[in-house]
């Protein structure tokens, strides 16, 4: 029982990180990418405070030394990430911005070795190597662009980097703290390091299309959109991924993360209409079994092939 449940804390947030593709469709039609987030960390900030209040009472003191861990796990992600996928994303066509994404479980198991001495056996490499290829299967289509710029691919491994280096982060931390009050603190110093790119890039356009959403009627869309971004997307995910991350260490979770495109692909396909065919069908296949792979024995077992 305690295994599934800490798998199904792995696999909840790849379900609510893929709705959010379906949000960004309706919310971007108002407000543009900097203030989405801002938003999000803002509603974030006021439901984690509201529930470790009055909810889930959490009295937990912060240590002096670990200000500077918080400020660098807001820095990496929501930060680093966000700004990297969003403004990467201009460079590079869908394709190739989706393919560096979906190196993340490639690249983490070098920094966890590294920093964490985290090991990980010929299985569980065997398994991150499926599950991206995987990915490459159901997100490449021969006919489609795959123009990219240096600057795009230097933004997107910018947005990879983010997201080991918090994962990296948040594995310190959560030896000490619960996973409600990371993911508070993280929200709270995220909409801080957001602030000054939203009034300075967004500010203006976003009163203005807020203000033609309330004449039109479809404000309420926008401010249910929103709040669903940020309690599924911006809350629970977070609260819920830290628990594996703690459980079964950074590499093996990360894996799970190659579920996004599956879960996209499935949520699309219900709700966009979009195809699906053969080849998605054969890439969440081996997505699947790359994942269950990547799973099988201990990661911190010492008789382990060692990766670097």
């Amino acid at each position: 029982m305690k295994k599934f449940t800490i798998y199904a804390f792995a696999v909840l947030p790849m379900v609510f990180w893929s709705m959010t593709f379906i949000w960004y469709k309706i919310v971007l039609e108002y407000i543009g990418p900097v203030s989405v987030t801002f938003f999000r960390l803002i509603l974030a900030s006021l439901i984690l405070m509201v529930v470790t209040k009055y909810f889930i009472k959490t009295k937990e003191k912060l240590v002096k030394k670990d200000y500077l861990y918080l400020l660098l796990l807001s820095f990496f992600e929501p930060f680093i990430y966000f700004m990297g996928e969003s403004f990467g994303m201009q460079y590079v066509s869908p394709t190739i911005a989706a393919v560096i994404i979906s190196t993340i479980p490639v690249v983490t198991p070098v920094f966890a070795f590294r920093i964490l001495n985290e090991r990980l056996n010929i299985y569980n490499i065997v398994g991150l190597t499926l599950s991206f290829a995987g990915v490459v299967i159901i997100i490449v289509n021969p006919s489609s662009s795959a123009d990219f710029t240096v600057k795009g691919i230097m933004l997107l491994l910018m947005a990879v980097m983010g997201a080991v280096g918090y994962g990296i982060t948040v594995k310190k931390l959560a030896a000490n703290y619960s996973s409600l009050t990371i993911t508070k603190y993280q929200s709270i110093i995220g909409c801080f390091l957001f602030m000054p790119f939203y009034f300075v890039f967004e500010h203006r356009t976003t009163v203005q299309n807020i203000g033609i959403s309330v004449s039109d009627g479809t404000f309420s869309v926008l401010i249910l959109t929103l709040v669903q971004m940020s309690l599924f997307a911006s809350v629970m995910a977070f609260v819920l991924i830290i628990r594996p991350i703690r459980e079964i260490g950074i590499s093996k979770t990360n894996v799970f993360t190659n579920l996004i495109p599956v879960f996209t692909a499935v949520i699309s396909y219900f709700y966009l209409k979009e195809s699906f065919d053969i080849q998605k069908i054969l890439g969440i296949s081996v997505v699947i079994s790359g994942i269950v792979m990547s799973q099988i024995k201990g990661v911190f077992r010492k008789k382990t092939l060692q990766i670097m």
